[in-house]
C-alpha cells in the first residue's frame, strides 16, 4: 500500500455541497420573502464563488466573505440588508444540510478495512462544517477533522498542510490529498510536496494544474486505492 494517510476535502468531494447550498440559499431567500428565487440563487452562486477565490488567494478576509456575500447579493437587486444577520441565519440553515454522494460510506468503510487512516481536510467555517459532520453518517470513519477556520490557515497555504503533517506524522510520500478544487486542493498538495487525486466529477476539460490521479466518480477512486 503506497499511501497511509488520506486527506479528504469535504465539499463536492464527500458532501454534495452544491445540493446543500442550493437548499440552504432557497430556504433563506424564502424566509426573506423573495419571489424570484432562481434569479437570486444564480447571482448568489456567482458572487460566492468569486469571493471564495479571492479569499483563497489572500485578497479578502474570511470575515469579509461571510458578512458581505448576502449584502452584495441583495444590493445587486437594489435592496439594503444586514449582511451579518443574514450570514448567521444562513450558517444555521446550512449547518443542517448534510447531503453526501452515493457510495461515500461504502468507500470509506473499504478504505478503513484496507488499513488507511482517513482525515477530513477542509476549508470553511467551523460552525457549518462541524454541524454538517455531526449529521453525516460517514464521520465515524474519520480519524480526525481539520478545518481551516480552526487551524488559522486555509488551503492552498503551506501552513494548512504543515499543521496537519505535524499532527499526524509519517513522511510526505505516505500522504494523498483528495479533492475537487484545483486551486486549493490540488495546487496546495503540489506546493506542499504530497500526491493528489483530482475529483473531476463535473468532467471539466483540459486544465493547467497537475494531479497525480484524476477520477470522475467514487468508483474510479476506489479502484486507485483498493
Amino acid at each position: 500500500m503506497k499511501y497511509k494517510y488520506l486527506l479528504f476535502d469535504l465539499d463536492n468531494t464527500l458532501f454534495d455541497f452544491d445540493k446543500s447550498q442550493d437548499r440552504a440559499v432557497r430556504e433563506l431567500l424564502r424566509d426573506q420573502g423573495i419571489k424570484n428565487i432562481e434569479k437570486y440563487l444564480d447571482k448568489y452562486i456567482e458572487i460566492n464563488k468569486a469571493l471564495w477565490i479571492s479569499f483563497e488567494k489572500g485578497e479578502i478576509s474570511r470575515e469579509y466573505l461571510v458578512n458581505n456575500r448576502f449584502k452584495l447579493l441583495f444590493s445587486n437587486f437594489g435592496i439594503d440588508v444586514d449582511g451579518n444577520l443574514l450570514a448567521k441565519k444562513y450558517e444555521e440553515i446550512l449547518s443542517k444540510k448534510s447531503y453526501t454522494y452515493d457510495g461515500v460510506n461504502s468507500l470509506l468503510e473499504k478504505l478503513k478495512e484496507r488499513g488507511y487512516q482517513i482525515f477530513a481536510a477542509t476549508n470553511g467555517l467551523s460552525v457549518i462544517q462541524r454541524g454538517r459532520l455531526a449529521n453525516a453518517s460517514f464521520t465515524k470513519y474519520l480519524d480526525d477533522i481539520f478545518i481551516s477556520e480552526e487551524i488559522g490557515y486555509q488551503k492552498p497555504e503551506n501552513e494548512f498542510f504543515e499543521y496537519i503533517y505535524n499532527k499526524i506524522g509519517g513522511v510526505k510520500d505516505e500522504y494523498l490529498m483528495i479533492g475537487d478544487t484545483l486551486y486549493s486542493d490540488i495546487k496546495g498538495a503540489n506546493d506542499f510536496g504530497i500526491d493528489s487525486v483530482w475529483c473531476n466529477y463535473k468532467n471539466i476539460g483540459k486544465v493547467d494544474v497537475y494531479a497525480n490521479y484524476i477520477v470522475k466518480n467514487l468508483k474510479e477512486l476506489e479502484k486507485i486505492l483498493c
